[in-house]
């Protein structure tokens, strides 16, 4: 079987931290989301991949090359111009020559999830997932399996299924890509391609996942698919672990890594490779500490994501946060978690966080990071700033 990942897209709502990759590109559980994507395809034999691209394309194409750590086989193909989800499948028309599968590169998919999109029946089928809060999501509207109707993003709290973007089809959809109308932010989107098939008469199926799928529409949610993922790791130590270290539950460590004495470290937690953690550091439940990272003694870190390259000095506390690749925070500063408001593209959103770093920012000493905070690529904070809010990109906060 084929596949097509939708890999095009900037993902404008999580930035700062698409600032310098796409959203593709964005680490959870140690690797960037279309590694989970790639691997589940893998899993259930579709190794025959199409990968759209467009923004920080060079990336996604150095990251995986041909596919051959993977398993599978990558062809990419470039978009252009971004006009949106059906504009982007119907690039892969050419390289499609029977039924295939069509994932965002940008969702947390598992084996399993995939698996019962692969064993599905029907010409046109969307996987779907039931959720509390679908508000910003596609709505199905199922009865006995067919798609009655697709309420595209109703921006309002309301559980029911949601349409995770997932889809399996034969190449007769290229036959409605072209009849799709464009929509409001003049983009040629599938869930329009699918409502109006379904206006139609056309027969369209739903599978409900029992697997594992998330997505993150903003940054600090990428908290939240950062735990799902460490949840699916077993136990890997590779590196060194000192004695006096202690290491409880599913803890991952990887090659050329150190553990100091003293370090207490409760899993799901992975760290990456070439990393020096401690001594006397505490890491808390779903944490991920990316390679070559360094991070000083008696630091507690708990529920956040710390990407390549990042350095953490001693004494410091950091709590429910993201920090970008390359980023240095000094030693004895914090970062407070807590509800916060968030404007994100001129609308506030609630939130429950500490701090969003994006790459290359400098915290000095004893610094106070209150939640909520987002600071934008290549900042630099003065030692003993107190910090709240949105710091736009190249800031200086003395």
């Amino acid at each position: 079987m084929q596949a097509v990942i939708l890999a095009a897209g900037e993902g404008r709502r999580c930035r700062p931290l698409t600032q310098t990759k796409s959203k593709v590109m964005l680490p959870v559980g140690n690797s960037p989301f279309m590694e989970h994507v790639i691997r589940a395809l893998a899993e259930n034999g579709v190794s025959e991949l199409n990968v759209v691209v467009g923004y920080q394309k060079e990336r996604v194409m150095d990251h995986f090359e041909d596919g051959i750590d993977f398993d599978v086989h990558i062809t990419y193909i470039d978009q252009g111009k971004p006009l949106g989800t059906a504009h982007a499948l119907r690039k892969a028309e050419p390289y499609i020559d029977r039924e295939f599968l069509v994932l965002n590169g940008d969702n947390l998919i598992d084996s399993c999830a995939v698996g019962e999109l692969v064993g599905a029946s029907g010409d046109f089928v969307i996987l779907a997932a039931l959720r509390r809060h679908t508000g910003d999501y596609g709505v199905l509207t199922i009865e006995e399996n067919r798609v009655q109707s697709i309420v595209e993003k109703p921006g309002r709290a309301c559980s029911g299924l949601l349409n995770t973007g997932a889809y399996k089809f034969s190449p007769a959809i290229f036959e409605e890509l072209p009849l799709t109308p464009i929509s409001e932010r003049g983009s040629y989107e599938l869930t329009q391609t699918l409502s109006q098939m379904i206006e139609n008469g056309r027969e369209i199926q739903a599978v409900i996942t029992e697997g594992v799928w998330a997505d993150a529409i903003f940054s600090w949610d990428l908290l939240n698919a950062n735990s799902l993922a460490l949840s699916l790791n077993g136990t890997k130590v590779l590196g060194e672990v000192e004695p006096g270290a202690w290491l409880k539950g599913q803890v991952e460590v990887g090659e050329g890594s150190v553990i100091r004495s003293g370090c207490y470290l409760v899993g799901p937690v992975s760290i990456g490779r070439n990393c020096d953690i401690g001594p006397n550091v505490t890491i808390l439940p779903s944490t991920s500490v990316g390679d070559s990272a360094r991070i000083g003694s008696n630091t507690e870190i708990r529920n956040s994501i710390i990407m390549n390259g990042a350095r953490i000095g001693s004494g410091a506390i950091v709590s429910d946060s993201i920090i970008g690749a390359s980023s240095t925070i000094g030693d004895q500063s914090m970062i407070e978690s807590g509800p916060s408001v968030v404007e994100v593209e001129e609308k506030f959103h609630r939130a429950e966080f500490g701090a969003v770093l994006a790459d290359n920012v400098t915290a000095g000493g004893r610094v106070l990071l209150q939640p909520g905070t987002i600071v934008g690529t290549d900042s630099c904070i003065g030692s003993g700033a107190s910090v709240r809010g949105w710091i736009e990109r190249n800031s200086r906060v003395i």
